[in-house]
């Protein structure tokens, strides 16, 4: 039995191991005489409604996936008029629909038993298996959104508010991602967002229901990712998540008020959209495809309210110079909210991002070795225990 735990304890001390410690370089807001607006390409007409983070029954029920069986997936996301609901089990890369167009290998990364620090793998090529039994630093937060980049097109930070794995003061220094889900029903991470932005870093928002339980209409249709894509194509997909040619949307009636699958079906499939985020100049304008918009607000560096119109069918704003970012939420009726990228400065007129992470390289071998050898200190004082119970217990039977 000591074997297996020495053993096991050898496997963590591994995973710890491998993470190297980073300097993280002071982070820059954004600045420059160019604006960047994620929506100058959107096409009004292709828009499509997306949602990755869906688990199955895996692993024999382990896992929370309960009784959602891939086909009854199926059925109630097609019934809702989606174009896409992608399934994320965790670790695990789930083939169901790969012979359809469309399709978008995913999972959810992490098993860790304290503060789940868990990441959406959209686009994965493999599951990448280290993760953390215990508390993360921020090392080892930065080194997984690292190594998970490698595997798959966008490592999402997930949930961040739920289980706060995520800090909102680790948004300022976190980089090398490029999505965050900024709706979820488990929690909403806006000031993880609106952190991540004020230190400069080029985030997107995605929505998404978490859903467990596909038989509970109550869990379905909370959140949604929309995408301007011409077409269904991966690829095209992905490139507009990268531009930032989507939103998420909220319903929040939905939390408070029951309704039954065919209520939400009928709502969702009459959503109204996005249908003008145009930057003229240094003027934003904004209008969706219902006749008038509830309230529109306009929000900027440090989550900072920078102006709230309502019951406007266009609302505008003036982005100022000492504007770093300036992003929009639209309050369309009362019942669905939608969470706009942000229009962000730049030195050029194409963006650049920031990479904050450097590796430093004598303090990752000191604390290597200082790891090393509390280890074996450790292992050398179990031996030593064993060791002098085996001659008690000789004594003992003499």
């Amino acid at each position: 039995m000591a074997i297996i735990g020495i053993a096991l304890l050898l496997v963590i001390l591994y995973v710890y191991l491998s993470v190297p410690t980073y300097s993280f370089r002071e982070p820059k807001p954004f600045s420059g005489a160019y604006l960047y607006n994620p929506y100058q390409d959107m096409q009004p007409d292709q828009w499509k409604k997306y949602h990755f983070h869906c688990h199955s029954r895996k692993y024999f029920g382990l896992t929370n996936g309960r009784r959602s069986s891939e086909e009854a997936i199926d059925s109630v996301y097609q019934a809702l008029g989606y174009d896409h609901y992608g399934i994320s089990d965790y670790m695990s890369i789930n083939p169901h629909g790969n012979d359809k167009e469309g399709y978008i290998p995913a999972y959810e990364h992490g098993y860790g038993l304290f503060r789940k620090t868990h990441q959406l793998c959209i686009g994965a090529e493999r599951v990448y298996w280290p993760d953390f039994l215990f508390v993360q630093n921020l090392n080892m937060k930065q080194h997984t959104l690292n190594q998970l980049s490698e595997r798959c097109r966008f490592a999402v930070p997930a949930h961040a508010s739920f289980t706060k794995g995520y800090q909102v003061s680790d948004m300022a220094l976190l980089s090398n991602y490029r999505l965050l889900e900024v709706v979820n029903p488990y929690g909403n991470a806006f000031a993880h967002w609106d952190m991540a932005l004020s230190n400069g870093h080029r985030v997107y928002a995605i929505g998404d229901d978490d859903t467990h339980d596909i038989t509970q209409a109550s869990e379905v249709c909370h959140n949604l990712t929309m995408i301007n894509t011409p077409s269904l194509e991966a690829e095209r997909v992905y490139e507009a998540l990268d531009k930032g040619l989507c939103y998420a949307v909220e319903f929040d009636n939905w939390y408070h008020f029951p309704m039954t699958l065919g209520e939400k079906a009928q709502q969702a499939r009459a959503l109204p959209h996005l249908s003008r985020a145009e930057l003229l100049g240094d003027t934003l304008f904004i209008s969706t495809s219902a006749e008038q918009m509830q309230e529109v607000k306009f929000i900027g560096q440090d989550g900072k309210l920078l102006k709230t119109e309502e019951n406007v069918a266009i609302a505008t704003y003036v982005i100022q110079p000492e504007d770093h970012y300036v992003r929009t939420e639209i309050n369309v009726n009362g019942l669905q909210h939608f969470y706009l990228n942000p229009v962000t400065r730049h030195t050029t007129p194409e963006p650049a991002d920031q990479r904050l992470d450097v590796v430093n390289k004598s303090q990752t071998y000191l604390y290597w070795f200082v790891y090393i050898v509390a280890f074996a200190a450790l292992i050398w004082y179990v031996y030593k225990k064993m060791k002098e119970k085996k001659s008690l217990d000789r004594k003992s039977v003499v």
